[in-house]
């Protein structure tokens, strides 16, 4: 420290390196730190977690994780990590979740800090973003893409690899049932014609962040996944290897690696991988069983309108299909690179395309050879990627008129004794998805909806009880938090009178034991939804405001939108916009108001009359204003407020005319009711029963999307 308070810091020559990688930090922080063995290279990495003063224990497991992916990555990549140190930040206001930057990256306090007893949902969470950042230091900063138009490859691929380091680190984890799960997002997005291809061109700067979304990030690694087990892992990686040895301390484009891949693995990489990067969407293929021994597969492209165009007909893609019938030791691989392909298959037993739900396609079968996979539901004959994918192919080709709400609902049934975290949290996201298009349709309906929902997760509950045991497999405390949550939901009274009691035992005196970290957000919202008063709502406001556990302070904001009075709604968008809100939670404070009628009349009227206001403050941040248009308008499912949402001038409106077709073109909605009454009285080995009791119309026209989103003016109302 120099006489007048200055001091100079000198830092070492940096490497050669992109100047979107530069980053410094100054600030009052804490740290803990750790060295690599130096097992690979004889020289030991300095590591360190950075922290708000005060949380440095949160940083341990993130610690730990650093130096196990810098120690896999040097061993992966036969390159040792290229600086002396990494540093790991926990910024408390940082809207991005993380970044690269090398050798100091960066996050939010949400995406790197756990307490020790953290939830293992958030554990997955964080190996997966930490993890990723780290892939990046290689793939991404050693070799860096060439221009903005490659940014898929290297987002696509530090996801892949994320995914492959963290199976390996945690095998018990089952991460790729969990992948499966994730990307059905972005299947869901890139559906729509208003998506883009994965390799899109970067013409003007301004256009970047246009490209920062899930085709970038979770197509790129989902069809990156599927080159993977066409070509096989180990040989995909041995080419990324050579890759990154040919181009390190330079650029590369996505051709340079295909052509590298093709070079290693001699196939043709570029013919194959064009096709799903350049094209946008994916397809469907239809399964037409024309005898006992034969099957013709057809591809069309998948349009969630289900309004397929004469032109778009004629789309195709190279799709691996992977494929097993009742028997098989393992998988049958055929390329299918044409329009319709015929297969021996025997029918008169149940076979499965896309094992393991490697492929970035979906699969429409006969209702016949559905009923019979559902049948291997409880057995070890299909896995939990396999059923996710069942359940959520299904409920795609549901959502958009290709196959009717029965097949649904049926399949529902064969999930009554399932036992898999990931595939009961898959069953909840699609029941959440149904009650939130059919909320304001008949009460018959949506009591009905109701009591299927909590048969199936009250079961769950009394099986596994409240109690984490000691030693218990993490899955099943996933588990039971899904199963406790929804069941309340249902507003199984036995249930919710359980959650009232401990959530007073935890406000009263902070009782851990009461509500365990993992079952913190169901119990909290179980709460919220059962109340239409004041206190529980301030109880949760008063633990935002004293907690400094970042994931905690999530957890209370979150579950505000779920208050039952117009009281609380407005309430909680005071609340959200208040200076007590950090910018980057807003959204994660008003999401939840669309839970409600209340809140989501509400919350568009805020946004309609406060657009100025909101404007003024977010005008440098267009994806903030993107998002809280979406927020605004999304779940609407009704066709007066599609008319609504159009008067206001919004053309592109996502979800909106499709939910309101979907719920409201029932031809007999009675019949509906009974039909989901009656879902627990069959037994799940009746191969007959998906018939088509319920006649429902789903005539979708066309359906747009905010993909284009962009608010293009203030006085947009």
């Amino acid at each position: 420290m120099s006489k007048n308070g200055m001091q100079e810091v000198s830092f070492l020559k940096t490497p050669i390196m992109s100047t979107y990688l530069l980053a410094w930090m100054i600030g009052d922080f804490d740290y803990i730190e750790a060295y690599t063995s130096g097992d690979f290279s004889g020289e030991r990495v300095l590591c360190r977690v950075y922290t708000p003063v005060g949380l440095a224990d949160q940083g341990h497991y993130s610690l730990d994780l650093a130096i196990k992916s810098v120690e896999y990555f040097s061993r992966l990549f036969n390159i040792p990590y290229p600086l002396p140190k990494l540093d790991l930040v926990a910024v408390p206001d940082f809207a991005p979740g993380a970044m690269e930057n090398w050798g100091l990256i960066t996050f939010r306090t949400y995406a790197l800090l756990i307490e020790e007893y953290g939830s293992q949902d958030r554990k997955h969470e964080i190996a997966a973003t930490v993890i990723h950042e780290i892939s990046h230091q290689w793939f991404g900063n050693l070799v860096t893409m060439e221009w903005w138009s490659d940014l898929w490859l290297f987002e696509g691929f530090a996801t892949h690899l994320a995914y492959i380091v963290v199976d390996e680190l945690f095998p018990e984890w089952d991460i790729w049932s969990e992948f499966v799960k994730r990307i059905q997002e972005v299947l869901k997005h890139d559906s729509l014609r208003t998506s883009h291809p994965v390799e899109v061109g970067v013409a003007n700067p301004s256009e970047i962040t246009q490209i920062f979304d899930e085709v970038s990030y979770m197509k790129g690694a989902s069809v990156l996944r599927m080159l993977s087990a066409w070509l096989g892992q180990d040989l995909l990686l041995l080419g990324i290897r050579k890759f990154i040895h040919k181009y390190m301390w330079s650029n590369a484009n996505t051709e340079d690696l295909w052509v590298t891949l093709a070079e290693e693995c001699k196939v043709d990489v570029p013919g194959f991988m064009r096709k799903w990067t350049r094209q946008t969407g994916y397809p469907v293929l239809s399964v037409t069983e024309l005898d006992e021994s034969t099957v013709l597969v057809r591809q069309n492209i998948f349009l969630s309108t289900g309004d397929m165009r004469e032109e778009e007909d004629s789309l195709i893609w190279p799709v691996p299909l992977a494929f097993v019938c009742a028997g098989d030791s393992k998988p049958r691989n055929i390329m299918m690179d044409s329009k319709e392909m015929i297969l021996k298959v025997d029918t008169t037993r149940w076979y499965k395309f896309n094992m393991g739900q490697t492929g970035f396609y979906r699969v429409s079968y006969p209702s016949k050879t559905l009923a019979l996979l559902g049948q291997t539901f409880g057995t070890d004959q299909l896995n939990a990627a396999n059923r996710v994918g069942l359940l959520t192919d299904v409920a795609a080709l549901v959502t958009s008129g290709i196959a009717p709400t029965s097949s649904f609902l049926t399949l529902l049934k064969y999930f009554e004794d399932e036992e898999n975290y990931m595939v009961w949290a898959e069953v909840s996201l699609r029941l959440t998805e149904m009650f939130s298009v059919w909320l304001e349709q008949p009460e018959a309906i949506v009591n009905a909806l109701k009591e299927v929902q909590r048969r199936l997760f009250t079961k769950i509950v009394k099986r596994l009880g409240w109690d984490f045991l000691d030693g218990e497999d993490p899955s099943t405390g996933n588990l039971r938090a899904v199963a406790i949550r929804f069941a309340g939901r249902a507003g199984d009274p036995e249930i919710v009178a359980e959650a009232r009691r401990r959530f007073r035992l935890f406000m009263r005196n902070r009782d851990t034991s009461a509500i365990p970290p993992d079952l913190r957000f169901p119990v909290f919202e179980i709460v919220m939804r059962a109340t239409e008063g004041v206190e529980e709502y301030e109880d949760i406001v008063n633990y935002y405001r004293e907690t400094f556990i970042p994931a905690e302070k999530v957890v209370a904001l979150s579950v505000l939108g779920y208050g039952q009075s117009l009281e609380l709604v407005r309430r909680t968008l005071a609340f959200a916009m208040s200076s007590e809100v950090r910018t980057q939670d807003i959204l994660t404070a008003i999401a939840t108001l669309r839970s409600s009628v209340i809140g989501r009349a509400e919350l568009w009227n805020f946004m309609r009359h406060h657009w100025d206001i909101l404007y003024e403050r977010h005008c440098d941040d267009i994806g903030f204003l993107d998002y809280f248009v979406v927020l605004s308008i999304e779940s609407f499912s009704t066709i007066e407020r599609y008319h609504e949402v159009k008067c206001q001038g919004r053309n592109n409106i996502p979800d909106v005319e499709i939910n309101s077709n979907w719920a409201t073109m029932f031809t007999n909605s009675c019949r509906l009711t009974t039909r989901l009454n009656s879902l627990d009285n069959r037994s799940t080995h009746n191969s007959n029963s998906i018939n088509t009791s319920i006649k429902i119309k789903i005539n979708i026209s066309h359906r747009t999307h905010l993909s284009n989103r962009l608010v293009q003016s203030k006085d947009w109302d």
